[in-house]
């Protein structure tokens, strides 16, 4: 219980101390920053391995006459260890990007509060803590991706705004309706509707898909993910791998397998349109992200396609394809963190932000090419790269799902990565070495060490896949 609270509370409270810090200060600030980063992540930690263990949490509460509750089961475990970890990667790659910059004090400040946020999404026990929790990430991470303050910013917090609460406002019908016929909006009892035969199930499941599909970023609901590209390169990595957009994938996991159930989902006809949504958004997203010439925006496209993977998964009711699912939230965030990352020291290094005029860049940044080139194959989905398991579990869930053409649609997908990727690095390499900025060596240095610790760790979950393997199955068991 104890390590729950701590975890819940760390980045909250480092949050308010650094929001009252003089803002000459920022070495002490960056300690305290990293500090709290820290703890939350080691309790979160520790949270984790013990809902893996069988412990049980629960904290309970009550808002507006509803019953709300923490409860970490072993999918909000994985989702805990997740976000917990990359986040305090990206402290560290923020502690370089963000030296000399302005407003600091603001950026650490809601990057904290940010992380308390996200956990408690992934800590919710039931629908009335994650739709709380879920509301306030979207307000937490907005003064984030407004940070620069320019017309350009301004406009694309009030998309990112205004497409979140539309979302917030289909999610909240769709709450509302399920306690009406359950009672209960727990997700400790199984799954919350499976005892409950409705005519409106198919339009309740299409409320939810509303709901969490925007900030999922499923098209036609996207269009406020790549505006959101104006943000720091830091929070551009948090909003596309761990906090905003996992939260989105992480509400349609809970929708599928704690609200309705694999059993009834499979009852329902709108379910069987789910993975023809999730296809055409892998398909179209990673085509159009070939197209972008500006890298973050080609990354941001790359992104709306890579989390229909996990949608994708989680919508053949199999548990190969939840296998494939969970094994892609992990691999996918930590090679796409590893490639904004890439694209951050690029920028403040060269000045470069389009890919065709990259030229060079590979002789001057060899190490920051070495792990965007390995970052670049996991996206393809190619040994020894940890995104080949999940692609593997994903068709084999597609399969004895009885929807073999989805296989297909990942391995067509897997082709127009290497086209969207490979090119990338090759243009690296050609034309002569480019001079990079000496003033911001040594801030560098904070951005390339959690790079390259990414990219190794990447590869080694390819190599030895077992390392995660035991939450994985934790989470398949849990619902199967």
């Amino acid at each position: 219980m104890l390590a729950l609270i701590l975890a819940l509370s760390s980045g909250v409270v480092g949050g308010l101390i650094v929001a009252v810090m003089p803002q000459a200060r920022s070495r002490l600030r960056n300690l305290v920053v990293l500090v709290f980063s820290v703890s939350g992540t080691i309790f979160s930690w520790q949270v984790a391995l013990m809902v893996f263990a069988g412990e049980n949490f629960r904290i309970v509460g009550e808002f507006g006459g509803l019953a709300w509750s923490l409860d970490p089961d072993p999918l909000g475990a994985v989702f805990g260890l997740i976000a917990s970890t990359l986040w305090l990667f990206t402290t560290v790659y923020s502690f370089g990007y963000m030296a000399g910059k302005h407003k600091q004090r603001t950026y650490y400040t809601f990057l904290l509060i940010s992380f308390s946020v996200t956990l408690g999404v992934a800590f919710s026990g039931n629908l009335v803590a994650l739709y709380l929790f879920y509301e306030l990430l979207t307000f937490a991470t907005y003064p984030l991706v407004i940070h620069e303050r320019s017309s350009g910013a301004v406009k694309a917090g009030a998309k990112y705004i205004l497409y979140n609460l539309s979302g917030a406002g289909a999610l909240l019908i769709a709450i509302v309706i399920t306690y009406g016929w359950a009672g209960n909006l727990d997700f400790a009892g199984g799954p919350i509707l499976a005892n409950c035969l409705k005519n409106g199930l198919n339009w309740l499941l299409v409320l939810f898909t509303i709901g969490f599909g925007v900030k999922a970023a499923i098209m036609p609901l996207h269009r406020w993910l790549p505006a959101a590209m104006v943000a720091p390169t830091p929070v551009s990595a948090l909003l596309h791998a761990v906090a905003v957009v996992y939260s989105g994938v992480y509400g349609i996991l809970r929708v599928v397998y704690s609200v309705f159930g694999h059993e009834l989902m499979a009852e329902l006809s709108f379910s069987s349109m789910l993975p023809l949504i999730a296809a055409f958004t892998i398909l179209v997203g990673v085509t159009i992200a070939t197209q972008q010439d500006v890298l973050k925006r080609r990354l941001a496209y790359h992104t709306i396609s890579q989390l229909s993977y996990i949608l994708l998964g989680a919508f053949t009711l199999q548990p190969s394809g939840l296998t494939g699912a969970i094994l892609h939230m992990i691999s996918y965030s930590t090679l796409k963190v590893t490639l904004f990352f890439c694209a951050g020291i690029i920028a403040e290094q060269t000045g470069e932000i389009k890919v065709g005029k990259m030229g060079g860049v590979g002789w001057s940044l060899p190490m920051t090419m070495a792990a965007f080139g390995i970052a670049s194959l996991g996206m393809i989905g190619m040994l020894p790269l940890n995104t080949f398991w999940s692609k593997y579990y994903l068709m084999k869930g597609s399969v004895a799902g009885g929807r073999w053409p989805l296989a297909l649609v990942l391995i067509a997908s897997g082709i127009i990565n290497a086209v969207c990727f490979i090119p990338t690095v090759v243009t690296a390499f050609r034309g002569k070495s480019v001079q990079p900025n000496a003033e911001r060596g040594g801030r560098v240095a904070l951005m390339l060490a959690p790079t390259l610790l990414l990219a190794a760790i990447a590869l080694s979950i390819g190599l030895w896949p077992g390392i995660v393997w035991s939450g994985v199955q934790a989470v398949v068991n849990w619902f199967f």
